[in-house]
This record gives C-alpha cells, structure tokens and sequence, in this order.
C-alpha cells in the first residue's frame, strides 16, 4: 500500500512539473559581446521555434519547464540550454566555429570550402571592392586577384582589358563572366552596380573552368551579388559620394613661340624662306590640352534593404551613378546609369524553394573621338599654338597651314553630337528540390535582354580653307558646286540613328549529391545539362540635309533629301547544348581528387565537329591533416596539382551568305548582282586549351600569415584564325580555320597577414604577384604572322602575331643613334636620303642596306610582371586602406606625332640636332626628310612601366552613443582619393593603354589615349 502512494505521488508531481510551462526570453551574442541577428532558437525534439531579432534578443513562450533550448547560427558552434523555473531569462554567448566559418568559394555549379579545392582560385570579398568604390567590377580585379592582368582604361564606363594568365588565343582573351549562376560577358560588367556584389571568384586554371567547356578558355569570373539573411528584420544601407576628376600628367609640346623658332629652322634647313618673320609677339601662344581638359564630377548613391522571414530572404537595391569626362565634360562626354535591383529566396514547401534574382539597369553616355589621329587629345597635342581657340569674330580658330587630319580640338568637341540609351534586363530562376537530405535538383533559367539606341549627327563644319576635313564655308554655308549649269551642294550633314536588341538566354537541370561513406570517404557530384541561345538584330537608318545643320533636328524623319535617305540591318543567332559533370572525392580529410567532364556543341562550328569533350582532373594533399605532421610555426599545408582542356568558341556561326549590294558596269549599263559575303568552314573545330597547374596553399603563425602559389602552363592547339583567300573569290570575309598554336607560363602568387594589436588595433594586408611569358608557336599561313595594328597616314601596321614571338608585339627598325658626319654614313650600311643629323637605324640582317627587312622586335606591350598591394589599419572608430599596382617591363608605342610639317612638335626637339656633337639622340629638324626619319622605329618606344597608389582612403564611424541615439546602427564618413601617384619614367598621358574594345593585339599603342583621372571624393555610409 505504502508503494501504490509513493507512485502515484511521483507520478503527480512529475505529471505537475512536465505539464507546466513558462515564457523564455533573452540575447544571443559572440565572444566580443555583440549581438547576432538570425540565431535559430528551438525547442528540441520539436518544431517549435523563433529566431533573434536585429539586436540578438528572442522571446518564446509557453516552454515546458525542463525542456532544452537549442540555439544554433552558421558560423557558430550550436549550443544547448535547460529551461527551468528558475531561467526564465536566458542569456547565450556562441563560440565561433572553425571550421563552419572556413572560406566557402562559388565555383561552377556549386560550392566548394576553401581547403578542399585543388584548382587554382583568387578571390575578391567584399571588404575590398567597397573600399576601392570602383565603377566597373573588373576594374576591382587588378591587383586584388593574383594571375589577372587588368589594363585600365580612362574614359567614362569604359571596358579595361582582362587577361587571365596570359594571353591564349587571337580570336579573343576575354574572360567568360557568370553572375549569380548567369551566364554573360566582360561587356556586360558596365551595368553592374559593384556596390551589390557580395564576391568576386576568379576561376585559374582547368581544373575548376573546364566544367563551362568552351566558353572557359580564357578563365571565368564569378561574381555572386549580395542577398538577404532569414529571421532577420529589414536593415537598411546608404552609400553616397561626390567626387572631382582631374588630369594627372600633360604632355610636354612647344608654346607659340618655340613652335614658331622650329618651323623657320625646319624651313631653312629644307631650302625653303622663313616662315615666321618676327617670334618675339607669339609668347606661349594657346594651351590646347588645357583647353580640353576640364575638371568633372562623378558621383554615386545607393540605397539597399535586405532582411527576412523564418521562410524568405530579400536584397533589393536602387543605384545611379553619374560620370562626366575630363575631356570634353558636359554633355559631350559622359556615362549615367540607374540600376534596380532585386534578390529574393523563398521557400514554397519544406523540400522546394524558389529563387529569383533580377536587375535592371539603363545606362545613358556620350562620348569624344579618342586614342586616333583624328581624336581629340591627338589634335590637342598636334594642333599649331599660334591659332587661337577663337577669332575676333568670336569663331572656332583656324590653322591656314595645316590641311589634313589636325583641327581645333575645341571646335573638334563642339561638332561632336552622339548619345546612346541603353535598357538591360538580367537575371534568373531558379527551382531547387531536396529530394533526400544531400541529394538537391536544380532548375535553372537564366536570361539576358538589351536594347540599345544610338544616333550621331556629322554636321557641316568649318577647319579653315582647303582642310581635307572641311565640309562647309566660314559662315557654315554649304560648299556648291556647278554642273552642266546646276548648283549642287558638295557636301551634306547627316545623321544616322540605330536600334539593336540581344537576347540570350540558359537554361540549366543539374543535380548536386552530397554522400559519405563510412568515416573517411566524402563525396561532392554534381551531373548536369545545359541548352542557350543567343540572338541580336540591328537595323541601322542614315539621312542627309538636316534642317538648320543642328543637333536639336537631327532626326531621320526631319530630312530634306529623301533620296539620300539608307537603310541597313543584321542579325544573328548561335545555339549551343552541353552535358557537364563533376566529382570530388576526400579521403581521411587529407586526400582530395576532382574529375570535370563536359561536352559542348555549338552551330558555330562546321557540321563535322559540332561537339568537343573538355575533361580535367586535380589532386589534393592536406599535409597539415597528416598524423605526422606537428603544427608550430605552420599551422596549414596543402599541395595541389590539375591538368585539363578547355576550349574557345569565338567565331561566327559556319554558314554562307550572299550580299546583293555591290553594282558592276557593263558599258553604259550599271547592273545589280551578288558577291559571296561569307564561306563556311564545315571542318574547323574548337581551339584545344592544354592547361596543367602546380600549387600550394599554407598558413603559418596562428594563421596570421598565409601564402598561396602557383605555376601553370598552357598551350593552344587548333588555334582559330581568318586566312588569306584569292581575290578570284571576291571580297568575302574568310572563312576561320584551325592554324595555330601558343603558350603561356608563369607564377601568380599571394601573401596575406593579418593581425590584431590590443584591443583597437587592426591590420591586414595582402600583396599578389602575377607574371606571365606568352608566345606564338605556330601558324600555318604561309607568312608565319598576322598583322595586328597601326597607325598614321599612311596606315603603318606595328604590332604582329608571329611564330617565335609573344602576340602583338612591336614590329619596326632598331635606331642606333644620329649620324654626326658623312664619314659615318659612307662607313654605315646603304641608308637612302640620310644626311648628318639623320637618325641611324640598325642593318639588322647584316646584308648591308637599311629596308624593309631589316624590321624586327623592338618592344613588347605586355608587363613581365605585375604587383598589387592592399595594406588596411583599423584604429578605434578609424580605418585606413591604400591600395598600389605595379606594372613592370611594358612597353609602349608612342603613336601620337603626327609629323606633318606644320603640326606641332613635342618638349625633346628642343634637344635636336644642330651640328656635329649637338645631340646623339634627336634628329635634325626639316621640312624635307629624304631619310624617312619618322619611320616606326623603336624611336618611339618608351618602357611603360610604373607604380600607380590607387586608392587612398581614410574613414570614421561616429561613436556607437551618438548613432544609436539620432536612430542609426552605424554612420561612417570617408575621404578618398584614386590614382593619387603615378611614378612611371612614360612622357605620355598614362602608362595604362588598354583600348578595351578592341583587340589585344592593339595593347600599349598610345595614339592619345584617355587617360585614367584623378579623382577626389567625399562620402558617407548609413546603416540603420
């Protein structure tokens, strides 16, 4: 009896204590004390739960007593707590897990940790892009990422050239771009606000770009945009700035009176009369550049709001950013873009979620004629400083002696009328299903749309009498000419407007399955298929004789002469399929082996080799995880090796087209016909990118220090290029063909450190180490070479692709000094016209006479090697970042001089030749040069090379008391200054010669390049 009440008394006081519950509140907070929004706060065993609010604190109520409290965030170590009657508030501190906090890098299709990877990956964090405030995301690249090569580029939106160790093929080195899982462009990095990019992975070698086949030759940058957290409430950001754009360097070019004191010279020792008859009232005469040059604002403001639900995440964001050139400014020059951004992630059932990422962007711009003869800044620097910028009638100077090509770089802006609107929609979706707990199917869409408007008027302008460039009278009257009795205008204004759309779109079904096999086998497979299509059409509409020759009427419809009206159009279409894979495998947490297969096809190939295999392999060696490996000073050792094939695809889809433009005569008759316009290649497959890498990754004191390096080397086979046909086929464009081959090796590397002293002390820096030797093995064209560009007229191509020489070098004449006398003519090699005071050029094939063949290598445009340096100090409420680059071994063409004998001269013919000892290295001046001394020679070379401080920057987050009281989480102040220093031994503008748009092999050749600014900025950023 005494036994059945004892049981049921426990039975009742445990069935009391179980069945009561009690409201739990309280903060979660990390080691420093500050609160962590998010933290998962649930009932064990149950689904009962909340989440922290923005300021760590959580309430839950009706919790059984005795119950345990789990409280758990990515990052931290999960921990749990016993609710009881008498820990109703309860307050937890997370520990900091380790491993769940190691690095995780986006790679293709997925994600990977940083100690697992053994391909070769850089990468940028955020952190550093917001301190740079860069406009462009490739421009954040240079310097931040080892073994990228960024050439920036100066003018406003402008596209820098991107090389990814080495420069592999001639069809193209841009790298492919993949934002958030969409496949795009270099070009399309314009409309990107940087300001919504949470990372930037730049994908090295083969073993992690082979699995985007063909489209990864040339390296891929992932780029993964910001998104919001869950359980979290809305936060919002305000970034603004306002910043000044100045010139850095001038060129030195002779004033007025020292440009008149060279022209008599030149005049007299031609035979000719003096032209100047009194120098002495020129003085310095018009400064063109600093009339060109003008001080120009930029400017930025964002504004962003992320947060979430226990079952939705957001990031939305509004951006605009305003631009104007230095040169020319105002409307003539400029790049404003708006973007709206929107990320969101949703769960539609406990296994589904929907993500859907989208942007818009539109981008306004004008822009100036640059790095050409007819450019702005080549007129500046060769325009005659006697001419003002206006006459005394309050017109445009004009120069009376100069008839071709240079005008008034002030009248060459004023008369420069063109603008662009360009609307881009991108993004994706994307369904994720959890079919088991690591097994994960991904359905994915993505698309990208542009509509661009462009128009351009060329109205009747006046450069002064007999100008090769003039097309009107003084007063801006039409030039009339008289024919059998009739007057007609010789020339006309025109205008011309076009409209292009692109459309491309992916879509993409892969499966990731995560599994492990007992203890020591891990798993990471990835299996997929892809299907795009990319599409453009233009349509082009040209017309003549607009009324009152203005830019206010310069439309297609508001033409006078329907008969000058034109039309034009294109358009395209290329589709591609592929089938990708990829399997990594850990053993023991020490051993690491990956295997990359994908198969691509593309109708931009001949129907006899519509599809290529691109397969790839790394290994892995954890040597820090070994049992005899004992940390002290190394805390972190891993060695990696890859080896693969990728592949390019730049080239037009393989089919013929006919074009019914061209007219022929047939005696009086003239007759329309047809020419082929292009041939198809059924046989021509995709260039054969061999790469192989040999690194290692370690850390040492505490992890303070790390270091990463690499070796890689590759080789092109099947390179593609356009031959040389028969002129008996017409004029069509040639079809491409597989005749090439080149390689790259080199070293990237990075050291990092990092360190804390005290408690308000903070340092970090990173250097990064790029270099990379390129050269043309082979082509089969007969000639051995393609000619790359030039300059002048008439037209001198100097830079080549050649067998047994790095792509696109300089191509001229070696000079070795001037000849002082005739006894150093008659002892020298035949050099036709020289006579003393000529320059000397090298018989470099010994045959004993200076011509063509004595042409060779006299410079290179690629740098040896490359270094970046981020140094970052956090001291109290200030931080502190200077960014520098260098670039070492670069040449540079100097392509700017004009040479006519009126244009103006430059600073070092002050230096030139008068007489026997005068000078050794600047020739005579003269208006008759039998000797051709302005021949492209490496006279014009100049060692690039330079150390630029990109970005200084100084920052202050206003005391925490303050902030919190006027209702702000935090607001930072800074000042900034780009391009502060430039040490460089270039007379030019900026040692920095991209020409972005245009091919590589145009690298380094300075006709008047758009120099980058220097820019001074204000800003301010508001978290609340």
């Amino acid at each position: 009896m005494k036994s059945k009440i004892l049981f049921l008394t426990l039975f009742l006081v445990t069935a009391f204590t179980f069945g009561q519950s009690t409201n739990v509140s309280g903060t979660v907070s990390d080691s420093g004390n500050m609160p962590i929004p998010g933290v998962n706060v649930i009932v064990k065993n149950t689904t009962k739960g909340t989440a922290t609010d923005f300021d760590g604190v959580f309430a839950l109520n009706d919790v059984p007593i005795n119950s345990t409290l789990v409280f758990s965030y990515l990052g931290f170590q999960s921990q749990e707590v016993i609710v009881t009657r008498d820990n109703q508030t309860i307050n937890v501190t997370l520990t900091e897990d380790a491993e769940a906090l190691e690095e995780v890098v986006v790679i293709g299709y997925g994600t990977q940790k940083v100690s697992k990877i053994s391909g070769a990956v850089s990468t940028v964090k955020r952190e550093n892009l917001e301190k740079l405030n860069a406009i462009r995301a490739d421009d954040a690249l240079q310097g931040q990422a080892s073994g990228v090569n960024v050439i920036g580029a100066g003018s406003p939106g402008s596209k820098p050239t991107v090389l990814i160790r080495g420069i592999p093929s001639y069809t193209g080195t841009d790298p492919l771009v993949v934002i958030d899982g969409v496949t795009q462009s270099l070009d399309d990095l314009n409309s990107l606000n940087t300001s919504d990019i949470e990372s930037i992975n730049v994908l090295k070698d083969a073993a992690l770009s082979a699995i985007y086949g063909v489209k990864g030759g040339n390296g891929v940058i992932v780029v993964k945009t910001k998104s919001g957290k869950r359980n979290t409430k809305t936060t919002f950001s305000l970034n603004s700035s306002y910043g000044l754009q100045q010139v850095i360097n001038k060129i030195d070019v002779l004033n007025a009176s020292q440009y008149a004191a060279i022209l008599n010279e030149a005049s007299a020792n031609a035979g000719e009369g003096i032209i100047f008859s009194d120098i002495s009232g020129y003085g310095k005469g018009t400064d063109w550049q600093e009339e060109v040059f003008k001080t120009a604002p930029i400017t930025t403001h964002n504004l962003s709001a992320s947060g979430g639900s226990d079952i939705t995440s957001y990031f939305v964001s509004i951006g605009y950013m305003s631009q104007e050139g230095i040169v020319g400014g105002g409307d003539k020059s400029y790049f404003d873009r708006v973007n709206l951004t929107g990320n969101f992630d949703t769960d539609l059932s406990e296994k589904l979620k929907l993500i859907s990422n989208t942007s818009y962007s539109n981008i306004k711009g004008s822009s100036i004629a640059e790095n050409s003869i007819t450019g702005v800044l080549s007129n500046a620097l060769n325009m005659d400083p006697t001419v003002p910028v206006y006459d005394e009638d309050g017109n445009f100077g004009v120069s009376e002696t100069i008839t071709q090509e240079i005008v008034n770089p002030v009248a060459l802006i004023d008369n420069t009328y063109n603008k662009s609107n360009t609307n881009k929609l991108t993004g994706k979706l994307e369904l994720q299903y959890d079919l088991l707990d690591n097994l994960k199917f991904t359905s994915r869409f993505g698309y990208t749309y542009v509509d661009v408007y462009s128009k351009n008027f060329y109205p009747l302008v006046y450069y002064g009498t007999g100008h090769n460039s003039t097309t009107a009278n003084a007063d801006l009257s039409a030039i009339t000419t008289i024919d059998d009795g009739n007057e007609t205008d010789l020339y006309s204004n025109r205008v011309s407007e076009s409209r292009t759309n692109y459309f491309n779109f992916t879509y993409e079904m892969f499966a990731n399955y995560n599994f492990n096999i007992g203890d020591d086998h891990a798993f990471e497979t990835v299996l997929g298929m892809a299907i795009g299509k990319n599409t453009g059409d233009n349509i082009t509409a040209s017309a003549e004789d607009i009324p009152f020759n203005s830019w206010n009427y310069a439309d297609v419809s508001a033409s006078t002469d329907s008969e000058s009206d034109t039309s034009s159009s294109w358009q395209y279409e290329t589709r591609n399929i592929s089938y990708f894979t990829r399997i990594n495998y850990d053993f023991m947490n020490r051993y690491l082996l990956s295997f990359t297969g994908r198969i691509d096809g593309s109708t931009n190939f001949g129907k006899n080799n519509k599809f290529g295999f691109f397969p790839s392999a790394s290994l892995g060696w954890l040597v820090s995880e070994e049992e005899f490996f004992n940390p002290g000073v190394v805390t972190y050792f891993k060695l990696r090796g890859s080896y693969g094939t990728v592949g390019n695809d730049n080239i037009d889809t393989q089919y013929s087209t006919i074009s019914t433009f061209p007219s022929y005569t047939f005696g009086d008759e003239i007759a329309s016909g047809s020419t082929l316009e292009t041939i198809p290649n059924e046989d021509v497959s995709w260039e054969n990118q061999i790469q192989y890498n040999i690194g290692f990754d370690t850390r040492l004191f505490d992890n303070k220090l790390s270091i990463t390096a690499d070796y890689f080397n590759k080789t092109v086979d099947d390179l593609l290029f356009d031959p040389t046909l028969s002129l008996y086929l017409g004029s069509p464009e040639y079809p491409t063909t597989n005749i090439g081959k080149t390689s790259s090796y080199g070293i990237d590397a990075s050291i990092g450190y990092n360190s804390e002293f005290g408690d308000n002390l903070k340092l970090s820096t990173n250097v990064s180490f790029t270099t990379s030797v390129n050269e043309v093995k082979e082509i089969n064209n007969g000639n051995k070479y393609l000619p790359g560009s030039g300059y002048g007229i008439p037209y001198t191509t100097i830079t080549r692709f050649e067998e047994g020489y790095s792509p696109g070098y300089f191509f001229g004449y070696k000079t070795n000094g001037i000849f002082q006398n005739q006894s150093e003519i008659d002892a020298h090699a035949t050099q036709d016209g020289a006579v003393p005071g000529d320059i000397r050029f090298v018989d470099v094939n010994g045959d004993g006479e200076i011509d063509d063949d004595d042409r060779t290598e006299i410079g290179d445009p690629f740098p040896d090697f490359t270094v970046g340096w981020n140094l970052a100090l956090d001291y109290k409420n200030f931080d502190f970042n200077v960014f520098t680059y260098a670039s070492v071994g670069n040449d540079i063409y100097r392509a700017y001089e004009r040479n006519l004998n009126y244009t103006n001269r430059f600073a070092s013919v002050l230096d030139r030749w008068t007489g026997e000892g005068t000078s050794y290295s600047e020739p005579r001046v003269t208006f008759s040069d039998d000797n051709n001394n302005t021949r492209a020679s490496d006279r014009y070379i100049e060692d690039g090379s330079f150390i630029k401080i990109k970005n200084i920057q100084l920052g202050y987050k206003l005391p925490e008391e303050v902030v919190k009281k006027n209702g702000f989480d935090q607001i930072r102040i800074y000042g900034q200054v780009k391009n502060a220093f430039v040490f460089t031994d270039y007379s030019g503008y900026d040692p920095e010669i991209s020409n972005g748009d245009d091919s590589v092999l145009d690298t380094g050749v300075d006709r008047g390049t758009y120099p980058q600014p220097r820019v001074w900025t204000l800003g301010i950023n508001v978290k609340f």
